[in-house]
């Protein structure tokens, strides 16, 4: 894997500078990022829509949803950082601005976005202001600060895993878990070789670990956790995996695997997994690669549900926000 701007062998400069181009609009406020133009990205095609039909089965048997009263207050803060890819991929300095409008509504110099790729659905613009009922959110594009730690119910990283090079943040992270935090991490931040950092996670980057831009066929394995309930048993997603990673896998809760080769055979590789620690919680997601993941339904669902778990909360707490800002097919 390699980081920050070194272009893969797929992409030609001048397929680099159309990026650029893109993300420059995007960053004069026309958001071109967020268009949903047929493309192919790391030899990866923009993925279709899913339907209302499948999103509706996702949503569909869950426990009655919680008054708003009786919810419990909860901080959640979102962490990111430097973009360190070609444009619509490793977002870190949008995904926590977005998620923060989504979680905790729009609030002062916040633009009523939430969609990473997709064009947004006009129609739920109100209520993607709105946010979740009795949630603060908060987001930073560095690593976060100790008054932070003290206080988030939760805490998203979204970042390079450069961050780890840092001898402090192992110890943060243990302690908030240890007091009964909860830590949801998407793809780049689990790419870090380091025996602690899977012990602390459940599983991390390993000596020997493989990763691969493609269309990955996710298995959910059985008995189901509460967090995949409703999803099929197997659906496809186009982003980036990786497998072959250190840790104890007997100690980690597998949400979906994918099947890839190991040597010389195929093995059930986790690509997202719950994990308890001390008092806290962890969900972690090898995907998150493109922008266009975080606009998957379904993959919106399985990091909202993580939250709310992680939370100690009921994983369906957020489940209203699944399909808020999202274009679905017919």
């Amino acid at each position: 894997m390699k980081p920050t701007l070194t272009l893969p062998t797929d992409i030609t400069r001048r397929a680099f500078l159309q990026r650029s181009t893109g993300a420059l609009a995007a960053s004069t406020g026309l958001l071109a990022h967020a268009q949903a133009e047929p493309e192919d990205n790391y030899g990866v095609p923009t993925p279709d829509l899913r339907s209302r039909a499948e999103v509706a089965v996702l949503l569909e048997k869950l426990p009655k949803p919680q008054a708003h009263a009786s919810l419990r207050p909860l901080n959640i803060l979102f962490a990111g950082g430097a973009k360190d890819h070609p444009p619509k991929s490793h977002s870190h300095d949008v995904l926590p601005k977005r998620w923060k409008v989504l979680l905790g509504g729009a609030g002062r110099g916040d633009e009523a976005v939430t969609n990473m790729y997709r064009p947004q659905v006009e129609a739920d613009r109100a209520l993607i202001t709105s946010g979740s009922p009795h949630v603060t959110a908060l987001s930073t594009l560095v690593w976060p600060a100790e008054e932070q730690f003290a206080t988030a119910d939760v805490i998203m990283l979204y970042q390079n895993p450069q961050c780890w090079k840092d001898a402090s943040h192992l110890p943060q992270i243990e302690a908030f878990l240890n007091r009964g935090g909860g830590l949801v991490l998407s793809h780049y931040v689990l790419w870090h070789a380091s025996p602690a950092l899977a012990d602390l996670l459940g599983l991390a980057k390993g000596a020997d670990s493989k990763y691969k831009h493609k269309v990955i066929t996710l298995k959910l394995p059985e008995p189901r956790h509460p967090i995949m309930h409703g999803l099929p048993d197997t659906f496809t997603i186009a982003d980036e995996c990786f497998w072959n990673l250190q840790g104890d896998r007997s100690k980690v809760s597998a949400l979906a695997t994918s099947d890839e080769t190991v040597g010389d055979k195929v093995s059930p590789e986790p690509v997202i997994w719950a994990y308890e620690r001390g008092k806290g919680r962890v969900v972690a997601s090898t995907l998150g690669h493109f922008d266009w993941t975080f606009d998957d339904p379904f993959f919106r669902a399985i990091l909202l549900r993580g939250i709310a778990w992680a939370a100690g909360d009921s994983p369906y707490r957020f489940d209203p926000l699944i399909r808020r800002g999202i274009p679905l097919k017919d």
